[in-house]
């Protein structure tokens, strides 16, 4: 290996661990092939050595390339003295025979020499010195000193380096993936050719880190909320997504770092910094159409409210013969609220809309109970149901039942059709007691074009939202 000025080591080391993408240094191929120019490869056979019987000289006449890259052609060969250890372009780097290779980008041309080795000559020494932050650590076992002769292709120990260190603040974790001689680094597999000379590798040390996942002091959670991972440093990663925590009524929209304060997207990918780092999740209020189903023939109202919005419950815009309104009933949780009371919108399980299904009883409301609204209908139900409504200031009369609004596919009621709304299907047809849908609910979920609800209305629901068919067979 050729001797040159060394940069100081702790310097070597700040600059690799600082890579914001391992194989940045590495790679010269990395870089879009399209326009790369012609490299010309040229591979240098002394006069004297011999090829082996099944070394083929043709594949080493001159030849160019322009991917990058290329593969050391097969062959050995014999010289009298010498035992034939590999390639080298720069005497730094070895390549055995068949082995791949990423050439510079600037490189122009590249000419490969055979690398001899002469057994009479002293070997030379390889020493391992693990350091980091001021602290050198005793090396493993295994990671014990080695011996080639000059000019050998020689593979550097290549088993992952991991190391502790027991200190004031706790247990400080290393590991390694690269290695340098105090001039250029080097992946682990990287075949060098060994000088005339000892020499000193040092594993480049990364610290171990702690990454943590936090809900924040939050309420209405469903499940965990805090998650811990062993990190490396300097390497990339994807952030958790959307799913990683779930909460009633909010929608988990970033990752807010403990280090600097910075709000990443879900999934967005960051280089992992050099300590413990906890993200708190970041929540939006999810935006509701709270759905008020009177049933009996009459319109479903739908009052839009974000959780955690205060609203109030309307009157059910009809009236019933033989009946009064008893309350609004929820199809959640089961509670009754009455025309006119407040509702707090707390927020559904991810995935599930917010309704309410007017009860009615027989006979008159009690005494004291009042029903007012601008407008009402009446209802008689029969063999043959009619609906007749009189509004304030004229005297108008229908003589057929008033449709409903209906949003195909929109099964869960909350304005939009999603996943959600196949899963709210699945849900309702295993446990219609649980997750039965409302009336407005199993309207919009029957889209198969076949009457009932199956899990063929799932399944359209599903193709309609990865854009494999535009509208639904109900529709006409």
């Amino acid at each position: 290996m050729k001797k040159s000025h060394r940069r100081p080591i702790a310097v070597l080391l700040a600059a690799a661990v600082s890579l914001s993408a391992f194989g940045a240094l590495f790679t010269a191929s990395a870089a879009d092939t399209e326009d790369k120019k012609e490299v010309k490869l040229v591979y240098v056979i002394d006069e004297d050595a011999t090829p082996g019987k099944t070394t083929d000289l043709t594949l080493f006449e001159d030849s160019t390339t322009s991917t990058g890259h290329t593969n050391i052609p097969a062959g050995t060969f014999f010289k009298k003295g010498y035992v034939f250890s590999g390639w080298t372009y720069d005497d730094v780097v070895g390549y055995s025979s068949g082995q791949f290779v990423d050439l510079p980008e600037d490189a122009d041309e590249i000419v490969f020499h055979i690398c001899w080795i002469d057994t009479t000559q002293e070997k030379h020494t390889v020493k391992y010195v693990l350091e980091r932050d001021g602290i050198t650590f005793d090396n493993p076992d295994w990671l014990e000193e080695e011996s080639y002769y000059p000019n050998e292709v020689f593979n550097p120990n290549d088993t992952t380096v991991f190391v502790e260190k027991e200190t004031e603040d706790g247990t400080l974790k290393y590991i390694s993936k690269w290695l340098t001689d105090g001039e250029r680094v080097y992946r682990y597999g990287t075949q060098l050719v060994m000088p005339d000379h000892d020499i000193t590798l040092y594993p480049i040390l990364y610290k171990k880190i702690q990454l943590t996942y936090f809900a924040g002091d939050v309420d209405r959670l469903n499940g965990n909320s805090e998650y811990s991972y062993e990190k490396m440093e300097s390497s990339s990663d994807e952030l958790a997504g959307r799913d990683r925590f779930s909460r009633n009524g909010f929608e988990l929209v970033g990752w807010k770092s403990s280090i600097d304060g910075t709000v990443y997207k879900p999934t967005e990918t960051i280089v992992m910094p050099g300590e413990d780092v906890t993200f708190t999740a970041v929540w939006n209020p999810v935006e509701y159409k709270i759905v008020f189903n009177p049933g009996n023939g009459g319109t479903s109202i739908k009052i839009p409210a974000s959780t955690d919005e205060v609203i109030t419950c309307p009157d059910p815009g009809i009236t019933v013969e033989g009946k009064h309104f008893a309350g609004w009933k929820s199809t959640n949780d089961g509670s009754i609220y009455q025309a006119g009371e407040d509702y707090k919108v707390l927020g559904a399980i991810p995935g599930m809309g917010i309704s309410f299904k007017a009860v009615w009883e027989d006979g008159d409301a009690p005494e004291g109970t009042t029903i007012t609204s601008s407008e009402t209908t009446t209802v008689t139900t029969s063999a043959s149901t009619t609906v007749s409504t009189t509004a304030t200031g004229s005297n108008t009369t229908v003589s057929s039942i008033i449709p409903e609004e209906i949003i195909y596919g929109d099964a869960n009621c909350d304005g939009k059709v999603t996943v959600a709304d196949s899963v709210a299907i699945l849900q309702h047809l295993g446990n219609r007691d649980k997750y039965g849908l409302n009336p407005s609910g199993e309207v919009n979920a029957d889209v198969d074009g076949e009457k009932g609800i199956t899990a063929k209305d799932a399944l359209a629901i599903q193709q309609y939202d990865a854009k494999l068919i535009t509208k639904f067979p109900a529709e006409k």
